[in-house]
């Protein structure tokens, strides 16, 4: 591949994927090594979670922001329905595994996750078996917008899910096949990165030329959702104020790893487009909030223990 062709891989500028599309360029986006480099530093901190962060104070890191997230997100699964030892949770789009280890070692159940790439699924395994959960956490190769598996109805207890549901080709189905799956009275917890409601399309072009997305969804869009798939009992727990300062740190993960970023596969080409992307983000969010960020949950009708 030449210099020029690394450098496109996930860049999607001026493009908006249709629902058969979407699954390859989110391939594309995570799987392709030097994505793997990028995201590991400048979202990861080096850790597993690859996903927005929760500030408790002005020095966290966007490791100690994500872990902050990964905390009220496991706070918010048990108290929609207690999670025991004895829950089966499914963890949709699992990525590397940094919830579905903190999951398993934090209540001691099991964890199913599903994930489309075969080297995070991989990274994911190994990593549980260093944590002493691997006898807890498993995962399948799956794309979730060919549908969930047949046999797992009525399954889990629990579906988690953060900062994946803005891949979804069809978010209405997807619903209905996590309602599926869960048993009466699970709960469905996940995060998301949004358009603010309201938010006209055009401002969200920073994110979707960088982002595999279909259509961003909006707060009041995803609790519509929830209500029209059969769940019940929605909420959104509004974060979104701590989008302004996460893409912020994620522009000083990439000055301050840069040279490792480079040394480690990353092209010139393909830094400077993140960091244009991410500059006009942080400015334009902090002048119009226009992209939103929370928790979410409901339930499926049934016990509440």
């Amino acid at each position: 591949m030449s210099p020029l062709e690394k450098a496109d891989k996930g860049d999607f500028k001026d493009k908006q994927f249709s629902e058969n599309e979407v699954a390859d360029k989110v391939l594309e986006q995570y799987d392709e090594k030097h994505a793997r480099v990028f995201y590991k530093y400048v979202m990861g901190g080096g850790g597993f979670d690859i996903h927005y962060g929760i500030f408790r104070k002005s020095t966290d890191t966007v490791y100690e922001a994500s872990k902050a997230t990964n905390d009220r997100l496991l706070t918010c699964l048990d108290w929609t329905f207690p999670v025991t030892k004895d829950s089966y949770v499914l963890d949709l789009g699992s990525g590397h595994g940094g919830i579905s280890h903190e999951i398993a070692m934090r209540f001691g159940c099991k964890v199913m996750g599903v994930n489309i790439s075969p080297e995070q699924n991989h990274m994911n395994l190994e990593e549980a078996k260093t944590l002493g959960v691997g006898d807890l956490v498993d995962v399948k190769l799956c794309n979730f917008n060919d549908g969930l598996p047949e046999d797992w109805t009525d399954t889990f207890t629990h579906v988690i899910s953060c900062e994946v549901l803005c891949h979804a080709a069809s978010k209405p189905e997807l619903f209905q096949q996590i309602k599926r799956v869960l048993k009466p009275g699970g709960a469905f917890v996940f995060t998301d990165i949004m358009g603010a409601d309201g938010a006209d399309e055009k401002v969200l072009k920073d994110f979707t030329d960088r982002n595999a997305t279909t259509k961003m969804a909006r707060p009041t869009e995803y609790l519509s959702l929830i209500t029209e798939a059969g769940l019940k009992e929605p909420s959104f727990l509004n974060f979104s104020p701590h989008l302004v300062h996460y893409f912020q740190s994620m522009v000083d993960q990439v000055n301050k790893y840069k040279q490792e970023m480079l040394e480690e596969g990353c092209s010139e080409e393909y830094l400077a487009k993140w960091m244009e992307s991410l500059t006009s983000r942080v400015d334009i969010q902090r002048n119009h909030s226009v992209f939103a960020w929370g928790i979410f949950t409901a339930r499926v009708e049934g016990d509440i223990y």
